[in-house]
């Protein structure tokens, strides 16, 4: 086991580091704590006691304060840990500011802590001990070396570096609070406020942000747990958020960005959807926190949001406003981009021909991470793979999930591990620790990751970990699995923590976590620690799971506290609550719905219309819920949907193929585009699309990818390869893989109608008719009795059957359906 050395000023010792060590000593034993109190023999701590544990130590933990900085004892600890360092006989250094008098650029702390370490206050003692636990779980493995040094290589921007300048300069206006840069993930958002920041002199480049996540499904609760868990406020009782007024919790909140503004902090906060949401809208309880006279004119808060800020919600002041500047960050130009490709080249010691970098700078369509991507490639790989294989480059914005998890594929650890990571917001080494029972393996993943840009550090030291947005959304999306051994060691953590629910023995990650994990296992908890946001995500688990009895009961409990929630958390409760009532055709939809307006109301009616069947009501619906929000992607997926329902495919191939291109690793948007191709007419052309459809399903690796790729390789084998018997095999293996999801079933109908296997047919709508699946499948089952008796012969007798007996297809549907069934009249 590695032994810390605990180095401070006795007047820090019983009001903070004491409490420290106390911890550290009940977590990793007392024989690995180095304090003088325990370690030196009484009186005797000399120069050579000193020498002694430092010797012995692995990770030097310095305190500092205005005693520390002053005293002799700890000035010859740093002195001595300084010569083991450069020595390389010291493995770690922890320096922990402990007084808010004491700025991380101090000239008394000496160059080379303030040069090589991030330095950052942390009010709690609690706070210390977790971070140190970090660290030590960290010298079992390399921190990626060079990743500060590669974070931190910038070009161009030079419009809005001038942008920013001038605002700052700006004497008419007050100091803006809060800077938002907005724009796509990786387009360079943190980066540049971070040079801009540097640039204007406002913080040196060994500044550590802290930072913490927001999403869409949280607000100013979460906010306020989290920049808590950052360290800068000594207590909060968060007991009672749910029932405190908004009044309240901004009050909170504003107290807690006053705390960061006294130690002249800058946060940087990720922000997807929580204070920005989807329509550019800023979040009313952050206005109003920026808006409290706690808060001076002072730059505080960096905003890194996906979504353009446009407007405003609630009533705001000028000069609120005035303290919120917006920048739209845009992709790199040209220019730019062959600019850092020259740099990011020059950083690895690669050299290329200048048609090699002619070739690459092509293929670059303004994303700094395709950049690092494409370095990355020739490093590993080399610039002969790199010629062969230029569709990686070229389609990494749009399949970056896939493209970085294809080196795992078949890999169950890695892959497993990184589902566990997912299933966080973000997460502590100590607990990833504590869930795989110290492996070191798993913590050399995490290097990995965090060097492949699929994991980030995130909180006040980087102390946490967290899952890049879009490869959690990849991962959530194809149900990658926990190992079960780390799920039952998850089982145990949560075991202990309904023992002593105490958020002192846990930092806020975790907390949150055991809260919702105990709401959706229906254990008994002190209601008094929840707060809406777990309500919401324990909805969305559920609903993704299609659990919506549990979903509309947790949505009526959440709502019972409305007048105490956010408008936005409270719509979106409400908005899955309609989703599940929708789902379950239960009637109370009706009155739910009524309690949302514009876009959402007709999108969720037309939802509502399409699982009940009535497919004209839905379209009507969703081009209303359309034409009032442009490109309005859900309602245009939903389209797609309805389209396929009433078998109009040729209406639905555009849509389907817009959704697409714009979704390239979502199976179900490759599924519902080669639906609508393989009922078109065949083509060379369309033969190519299909194959790359296929192609991309197999990439995707997961049971659902694989179960649809069975389907869609027997739809190519029967109707453009006329393959019966490989057909049948390949739609066989796919209802065998999963007999409870019956869309097998239906294209298993379609491949005997090819190849006149009316028995077979027959068997099929048998199938369908049993009494649970009857009404669902209405549709199904007249549209297959109606094809079977045309191809009988009785060509009249279907098509009265299938129009006396069809539900809700539009006339041109029909139109369309009974076209194909007079077509049998040919044959």
């Amino acid at each position: 086991m590695q032994k810390v050395f605990l180095s401070h000023s006795s007047a820090d010792k019983e009001s903070y580091v004491r409490i420290v060590a106390k911890k550290l000593i009940n977590n990793i034993g007392e024989e690995n704590v180095i304090l003088d109190e325990i370690t030196f023999q009484q009186a005797r701590k000399t120069i050579e006691e000193i020498e002694k544990g430092l010797n012995e130590t692995d990770l030097f933990v310095l305190f500092i304060s205005e005693t520390s900085l002053e005293s002799e004892w700890v000035q010859e600890e740093i002195f001595k840990a300084e010569d083991l360092w450069n020595k390389k006989r010291l493995n770690q250094i922890c320096p922990i500011i402990i007084s808010e008098k004491i700025a991380y650029d101090n000239p008394k702390i000496p160059d080379w802590l303030r040069e090589n370490y991030n330095l950052q206050y942390v009010s709690r003692p609690t706070k210390a001990e977790q971070i140190i636990e970090q660290r030590m779980i960290e010298l079992s493995f390399e921190k990626h070396p060079r990743l500060k040094e590669r974070n931190e290589i910038f070009v161009g921007r030079n419009d809005l570096i001038g942008l920013f300048e001038e605002r700052m300069d700006d004497f008419e206006k007050s100091k803006p609070v809060c800077m938002v840069a907005s724009g796509i993930k990786s387009v360079g958002r943190r980066t540049l406020l971070k040079h801009c920041i540097y640039k204007s002199n406002i913080k040196k480049n060994t500044y550590p942000f802290p930072e913490i996540s927001l999403n869409y499904a949280e607000s100013v609760e979460d906010f306020i747990l989290k920049i808590y868990d950052l360290g800068f406020e000594d207590d909060l009782d968060i007991k009672g958020l749910m029932t405190k007024s908004l009044a309240e919790k901004i009050l909170l909140a504003a107290d807690l960005l006053a705390t960061i503004q006294r130690l002249s902090d800058i946060i940087f906060i990720d922000d997807n959807g929580c204070i920005i949401n989807q329509d550019g809208e800023f979040a009313e309880w952050f206005s109003k926190t920026i808006e409290s006279e706690k808060i001076k004119d002072k730059f505080s808060v960096c905003i890194i949001s996906r979504y353009r800020l446009r407007t405003f919600s609630g009533e705001i002041s000028y000069s609120t406003k005035e303290k919120i500047a917006h920048y739209e960050v845009s992709e790199l130009n040209k220019k730019e981009r062959d600019g850092l490709l020259s740099r990011y080249l020059k950083f690895e010691n690669i050299e290329l021909e200048i048609n090699d970098m002619r070739l690459i700078s092509g293929l670059l369509s303004g994303y700094p991470e395709q950049v690092f991507f494409a370095v990355q490639l020739i490093k590993e790989k080399g610039i002969e793979y790199l010629r062969k294989n230029t569709f990686e480059i070229v389609e990494y914005n749009n399949k970056k999930a896939s493209i970085l998890l294809k080196d795992m594929e078949g890999d169950v650890e890695k892959i497993s591990f990184l589902a566990l990571l997912s299933g966080f917001d973000y997460i502590s080494l100590k607990f990833v620790n504590e869930i795989v029972e110290g492996d070191p393996k798993y913590i050399h993943y995490i290097d990995e990751f965090i060097s492949k840009s699929i994991c980030e550090y995130v909180g006040v030291l980087k102390e946490y970990i967290r899952v890049n947005e879009t490869i959690k959304d990849y991962v959530t999306r194809n149900n990658y699995q926990i190992k079960d051994q780390h799920r039952a060691n998850m089982d145990k953590n949560l075991n202990k923590f309904l023992d002593r629910m105490s958020m002192s023995e846990y930092d806020v990650p975790e907390y949150l976590f055991s809260l919702k994990e105990s709401l959706l296992r229906g254990k008994a908890i002190d209601e008094s620690y929840l707060i809406p946001s777990l309500y919401l995500k324990s909805m969305t688990e559920l609903y993704n799971n299609r659990k919506n009895k549990e979903v509309i009961n947790f949505a009526y409990k959440a709502l019972e506290k409305e007048e105490f929630t956010d408008p936005r958390i409270a719509f979106e409760i409400r908005y899955l609550l309609c989703s599940a009532l929708a789902k379950l055709r239960d009637n109370r939809f009706k009155d739910e719905v009524q309690k949302i307006s514009g876009p959402n109301y007709y999108f969720l009616y037309g939802f509502y219309y399409r699982q009940i069947g009535r497919f004209d009501k839905a379209l009507e619906m969703l081009d209303k819920s359309m034409e009032r929000r442009n490109n309005f992607s859900k309602a245009k997926r939903e389209k797609v949907q309805v389209y396929i329902g009433m078998q109009e495919f040729q209406s639905a191939k555009e849509l389907a193929k817009e959704n697409y291109y714009n979704y390239m690793d979502n199976p179900y948007h490759i599924q519902a585009y080669f639906s609508c191709l393989i009922k078109s007419e065949k083509s060379k052309e369309n033969r190519e699309i299909l194959n790359q459809l296929i192609d991309g399903l197999k990439k995707i690796n997961t049971d659902v990818a694989k179960e649809m790729t069975l389907r869609c390789r027997a739809q190519v084998e029967a109707f453009y390869d006329g393959n019966e018997e490989e057909a049948l095999s390949l739609i066989g293996q796919a209802i065998e893989m999963n007999s409870n999801i019956h869309y097998a079933r239906i294209v298993k109908f379609d491949i005997c109608e090819r190849f006149d296997m009316l028995d077979e047919m027959r068997q099929i709508i048998n199938f369908f008719e049993q009494p649970e699946y009857k009404n669902k499948y209405h549709n199904n089952i007249i549209s297959f009795k109606a094809i079977l008796l045309a191809k009988e012969g009785q060509i009249d007798e279907a098509v009265d059957f299938f129009r006396g007996n069809i539900r809700d297809y539009t006339e041109d549907a029909k139109d369309k359906f009974i076209a194909k069934l007079e077509r049998y009249k040919d044959e």
